[in-house]
Formats: C-alpha cells, sequence, structure tokens
C-alpha cells in the first residue's frame, strides 16, 4: 500500500534540522511522494533546496510548488515564483489564494485578489496545475476562478468548507485534498467528503499543521507526511471503503494531478 503526501511544509522551520529525517520516516512508512508547497519566496526557494537534499537519498521522492501564500501579500517578489516554476522538480504553482480568516477586516483583499491571478496565470502559461488555499473565502474564490476557462487542473487544499464548494469544484474536474482537520469531528467536511467521488479526492498532511486524531489527543504536536495514513483512514471510515482502495486511488488520483 503506498500513500502520497500531497500537500508538506518541509521548508519550514519546523523541520529544518529534521527534514531529512523525517523523510526517511515517510519513505519507511511507505509513502510514494511528498510534494512541498511555498509560501513565499523564501520558503518556494528553500522548497527546492529541501527537495533536493531529500533526493539524494531518496530519488525523485520529493516535489515542490512555488508560490505565494494569500496572508503574505508584503512579500511579492514573482519573479523568483516565475523563475521556480521551470524547476524539474516543480509539479504545481501554490500554495496561493484567498484568506479572509486572518485578513477578517478584508484590509489586503485587493492585493490578495492581484497575487491570485498571477498565480492561475502562471499555472496556466506552464501548464502546470494550481493548489489553492480558501479560508472564509468560498465566493471570492469561486468568482475569480472562473474568470479563467482554461485552468484545467487545481486542487483545494487542506478542504475546511461544505459540499456546495465541493460540488462546485467537481463540477470543474479539480481535486480536494483532505487533511488532518477531518478527524476533529466537523460534520460540514464529513458531509463534503461524503458527496465527494473518491475519483477527486488527495490526502495530505498540511505539516507541520493539522496533527491528525487520535495523534493529536496522544500529545503529537508536529504533524509530519508519514501520518497521512490517518487521513486516509477516516476517509475510508466516512465513505465505507477499504483503506487499500482509498490508499490506490488517492495515490492513482495524485500521480495523475502532479504528473509524478
Amino acid at each position: 500500500m503506498h500513500l502520497i503526501d500531497t500537500h508538506a511544509h518541509l521548508n519550514f522551520k519546523a523541520f529544518s534540522e529534521s527534514f531529512l529525517d523525517v523523510a526517511e520516516r515517510a519513505n519507511e512508512a511507505s509513502l510514494k511522494n511528498i510534494i512541498i508547497p511555498g509560501s513565499d519566496p523564501q520558503t518556494s526557494i528553500k522548497a527546492l533546496e529541501v527537495a533536493r537534499e531529500i533526493n539524494k537519498k531518496y530519488p525523485d521522492f520529493a516535489r515542490i510548488a512555488p508560490g505565494i501564500h494569500a496572508v503574505h501579500t508584503d512579500r511579492v517578489d514573482f519573479a523568483i515564483i516565475e523563475q521556480l516554476a521551470e524547476e524539474k522538480e516543480t509539479v504545481a504553482i501554490g500554495e496561493s489564494g484567498i484568506d479572509f480568516f486572518h485578513d477578517i477586516e478584508r484590509k489586503t483583499e485587493k492585493e490578495q485578489i492581484e497575487l491570485f491571478k498571477k498565480h492561475i496565470e502562471l499555472a496556466i502559461s506552464r501548464n502546470l496545475p494550481l493548489i489553492v488555499h480558501n479560508r472564509n473565502a468560498d465566493q471570492v474564490v469561486m468568482e475569480i476562478i472562473e474568470q479563467y476557462p482554461d485552468l484545467k487542473k487545481a486542487v483545494l487544499h487542506c478542504f475546511s468548507t461544505d459540499h456546495n464548494m465541493a460540488k462546485w469544484a467537481v463540477e470543474r474536474g479539480f481535486m480536494l485534498s483532505f487533511t488532518g482537520n477531518i478527524t476533529y469531528g466537523n460534520k460540514k467536511i464529513k458531509k463534503a467528503i461524503e458527496r465527494t467521488p473518491i475519483e477527486n479526492i488527495m490526502i495530505e498532511t498540511d505539516a507541520p499543521y493539522n496533527v491528525p486524531e487520535p495523534l493529536r489527543a496522544g500529545g503529537v504536536k508536529i504533524n509530519e507526511p508519514k501520518f497521512v495514513v490517518e487521513v486516509a483512514k477516516k476517509i475510508a471510515l466516512i465513505k465505507g471503503l477499504e483503506l487499500e482502495q482509498v490508499a490506490e486511488q488517492t495515490t492513482k488520483n495524485a500521480i495523475d494531478f502532479f504528473s509524478l
């Protein structure tokens, strides 16, 4: 049984001294790949450095997605993202999107929209999939993406909204990626999982965040790729499938989506 963690920030400070050990544990846990997304120009550069170090030991194991997160509109050096888009380790653009959770007053809404559009246009021009961050901004995210009919591949990462947003994404042919927050008992996310075809689902950790249960209750503070199996287990439980079915299909989905 193989799994793919489609979103793990091994380029963040939490893993600065341990990313090789984390990769080793993931490999031992039968993970096939890890996708490392950026959140600003510097972490995008770091993603490439980390991936290359990991791949020296485990060839083609780590891939990257350069991007600038919605909360970092003050760190826009988009030329770096465009340069990184050309690297052979790059399999997607992102994460980027809209976030009205951290900017509840929408003071940076205009800047976020402009930045998100740049990422969409780069993904289209490079024929790469897009990793979308959406927090408390369903309507704005949908309205922006609807302006780009040429965007064929996108994933709503760390999906945490409702089945209506899920339905829209599936109708567009997009993917939903779920993380450890689905183990926290949120009925809204559960309903979205129930109604989303397994062919449109990928799994992730969003490491170091979103430690899944029962690990969180057991005192685990830092999420890591080997724990992505807990997300697969929860999806299997919710959808009434065998774990092996979820593992096989979500892995196939990730391979196809990221052209791995």
